[in-house]
């Protein structure tokens, strides 16, 4: 036992020694032991005092650096923003503008279009009394075109028959009737007269018109678009109305150069505004002038056409017995009471007794009553001192100082005086002596399609 020895671990009975700091100063030494946790808490935060120092320093070196970085990129963001808001302004000023300049067109525009709407108003009274004027008168318009115009072939005429209406012996006339004295004469170009009507505005492509009054067109094609249908239903309705007072105007010179023609042929004094030996070289209308100047004319012409009308209708040109059939005309003859060679200064119109008796033309009534072998007698004065006489009557309508219109009944058909039946004695004379009737009848007949 006692040599025995007994084994224990190495570690066994070792202990570790604390940390120990030792100061030796002056002969004198001072042991601090330090603990190992307090020990790394201190070198860590030495450490972080270092990195905190070391930092600062460092900020302190580049801290004017970061500053004008920082300076620069709030420039750099602020001119940015500066750009956009000037453009963003210069932007709102240019739509601003372009509104005020279309808020302008349309004001002028609308003005222009009021204007001229109320210009038209203007215009429908005195061109709708002109219209009426024309439409009693029977004109119609003429289109102008560059072809020739060419009488209209009148259906009432039969080109076979015969012209009753010449001299000649006392046999009666053929079967041909007397009523082609009355047939209708057809005026060239001229359609049948409807009544007037005022146009109205509608919305109407009318494009041409719309050129012609030089509309300016807008820089906006909104508001281009908004107006442009109604300034052309104006311009289509302005261009309408020139062109239909134009067209009556020269149906209503047209007819009055006929007129005049005619009477021209049987020697009437025609006044001198109407006479046709004018002359020029060709200068076409403006049909942009002021519209005035086409009313002024259209008035004109039918002054005009009223003076020679009423020309034609104051001289004995109409049939005195419509219808009726010609039994002896004007020119030598046998006597049908001695059978001796004479001179029948007259018509004489074969028609049942009772037969109204027409006016020829305008006139004051100077004989109403008997006169010799003429019987029933009434005798009408005329203008250019012609004078008319309806003889053999059964009945007399009229009275002595009458003033009596053309066609008016004026009495009727008998047999009274040196007669040998019912028929109309007619008579044409001039300074005492007598006249062919054929002539005026015939000029009245190419008149009858013309008043």
């Amino acid at each position: 036992m006692e040599n025995t020895q007994i084994r224990e671990p190495g570690s066994f009975g070792k202990r570790k020694e604390p940390h120990t700091i030792i100061v030796s100063g002056n002969g004198k030494s001072r042991v601090f032991k330090v603990n190992p946790i307090y020990c790394s808490i201190g070198l860590c935060f030495a450490a972080m005092m270092l990195v905190g120092y070391l930092g600062a320093t460092a900020y302190l070196v580049f801290r004017d650096d970061l500053i004008e970085s920082s300076f620069a990129r709030q420039a750099r963001m602020q001119h940015e923003y500066e750009d956009r808001i000037a453009a963003l302004r210069a932007k709102l000023d240019r739509v601003t503008s372009r509104q005020l300049l279309d808020q302008q067109q349309i004001e002028a525009r609308v003005s222009e279009l009021m204007a001229r709407q109320a210009t038209i108003g203007k215009r429908s009274g005195r061109m709708g009394d002109l219209l009426q004027k024309a439409t009693v008168r029977g004109l119609g318009v003429v289109h102008r075109s560059g072809n020739v115009p060419v009488p209209s072939v009148n259906p009432q005429k039969n080109p076979d028959e015969k012209d009753p209406v010449q001299t000649g012996s006392i046999a009666p006339a053929s079967a041909a009737s007397s009523t082609d004295l009355a047939s209708l004469f057809s005026l060239r170009g001229v359609e049948p007269a409807t009544p007037p009507t005022t146009p109205s505005v509608l919305l109407e492509d009318s494009t041409p018109a719309f050129a012609a009054l030089n509309i300016p067109t807008f820089s906006s094609a909104n508001t281009g678009e908004i107006f442009g249908e109604v300034a052309q239903a104006i311009g289509a309705i302005d261009a309408s109305q020139r062109e239909e007072v134009d067209g009556l105007r020269l149906a209503a010179a047209s007819r009055t150069q006929k007129i005049t023609e005619v009477l021209k042929s049987v020697g009437a004094a025609v006044p001198s505004s109407v006479e046709s030996d004018i002359g020029g070289p060709f200068v076409p209308i403006d049909h942009s002038s002021e519209f005035e100047l086409h009313l002024d004319a259209l008035e004109a012409t039918l002054e005009m056409y009223d003076q020679v009308a009423g020309l034609a209708n104051s001289l004995p040109l109409k049939n005195p017995v419509p219808g009726a059939r010609i039994s002896s005309r004007y020119g030598s003859r046998i006597d049908p009471f001695n059978g001796r060679t004479a001179m029948h200064g007259g018509i004489d119109f074969r028609a049942r007794r009772g037969t109204p008796v027409r006016a020829t033309g305008e006139g004051i009534v100077i004989k109403a009553g008997r006169h010799g072998g003429y019987g029933k007698l009434v005798e009408i004065r005329h203008r250019d001192g012609l004078v008319t006489r309806y003889a053999h009557l059964s009945k007399i309508n009229v009275k002595r100082g009458e003033k009596v219109r053309s066609g008016q009944a004026i009495g009727k058909v008998g047999s009274t005086g040196r007669s040998t039946g019912p028929h109309l004695h007619y008579e044409v004379r001039q300074a005492g002596k007598t006249r062919n009737p054929a002539v005026y009848l015939n000029s009245g007949k190419k008149l009858r399609g013309l008043l």
